[in-house]
């Protein structure tokens, strides 16, 4: 099997995309507690959703509802529309839902189920993601505690689940080896490499995801530019023959620990300014992956609801 410069070929997996989960707030006319708008909604859906009262009164009771959809009812605008409809009918709905929080995913599934190289192209999407957030860290279940990239010396672990962005930022990363769904494991030959982005806020504003019906027909291939990949350029490249560049190139990387292998932010302190002293964007060090960022595009294009 052909490899590429990262250690695994992504011609060896199916990309596709979906939505995690979705957040949806609805405003009824009566006034209820969260339980009773569960039940219905369990009723109609055969699945507990998780429901919060975001404007709770004496007795607990409110108007304004937070629900999540999951799996089909996420991916299936004409179904997750029935679904409120037909709650509707109990408690009706006093103006048009709206989108709080959404989280889309794309996922490599290897073609023939090898764990190793799925457990390698979730290191190679760890270590290529380029995202503008903060606080990259790995969460360890065993210890419940972040482990923060920062430091000299600190490493990737493909078995951890890498993480970007606060819980309340408008942008949100995660890349993990997928193994389970709601807690429970799942049959080997799901198991996948997954990178995904939460949006919400002012994040939604941005890409005109504001009500329920702004899905319908909505092009996923415009949050393509939220899953950017990078790599190193290799220092033979970047000297261009010069020796003497190349020892320095080296030695700056060395110095700064900036490696793929802690994360695409560690070229954040290297390679940042042009001959005008100005600052750049994206370090001189890295480069574009396409062949992770045509997967993911030609992912998110046929992403539809």
């Amino acid at each position: 099997m052909s490899k590429t410069e990262a250690g695994v070929s992504r011609k060896s997996f199916k990309v596709t995309a979906c939505i995690d989960w979705l957040d949806v707030v609805i405003e009824t006319f009566r006034p209820s507690q969260h339980q009773h708008v569960q039940e219905v909604l369990r009723g109609i859906t055969g699945t507990k959703l998780w429901v919060e009262t975001l404007d709770k009164r004496a007795g607990n009771v409110g108007t304004a509802f937070r629900l999540r959809f999951h799996d089909l009812l996420a991916n299936d605008y004409q179904k997750l529309r029935k679904t409120l409809d037909d709650f509707a009918i109990r408690y009706p709905i006093a103006s048009a839902p709206r989108i709080t929080a959404i989280e889309v995913a794309c996922d490599f599934r290897h073609k023939t189920g090898s764990i190793p190289e799925t457990l390698a192209m979730t290191h190679r999407l760890q270590s290529c993601l380029f995202a503008e957030g903060t606080k990259h860290r790995q969460f360890d279940p065993v210890t419940r505690e972040n482990r923060y990239l920062d430091h000299h010396g600190d490493r990737l672990d493909p078995n951890l689940n890498f993480r970007i962005g606060n819980k309340a930022d408008p942008f949100a990363w995660q890349v993990y080896y997928k193994k389970t769904d709601n807690q429970q494991l799942l049959p080997k030959d799901r198991w996948r490499a997954r990178v995904e982005v939460t949006l919400q806020g002012s994040a939604l504003h941005e890409y005109g995801i504001n009500l329920l019906a702004d899905l319908q027909f909505f092009q996923f291939d415009k949050l393509t530019g939220l899953f950017r990949f990078r790599r190193e350029v290799a220092p033979e490249k970047q000297a261009g023959g010069d020796l003497f560049k190349l020892t320095a190139i080296k030695i700056n990387r060395k110095l700064h620990d900036a490696t793929p292998e802690r994360g695409m932010h560690s070229f954040d302190k290297i390679g940042r300014r042009d001959k005008w002293r100005k600052t750049r964007a994206e370090s001189r060090h890295i480069e574009a992956d396409s062949e992770l960022q045509g997967a993911v595009k030609g992912a998110l294009r046929r992403l539809t609801l």
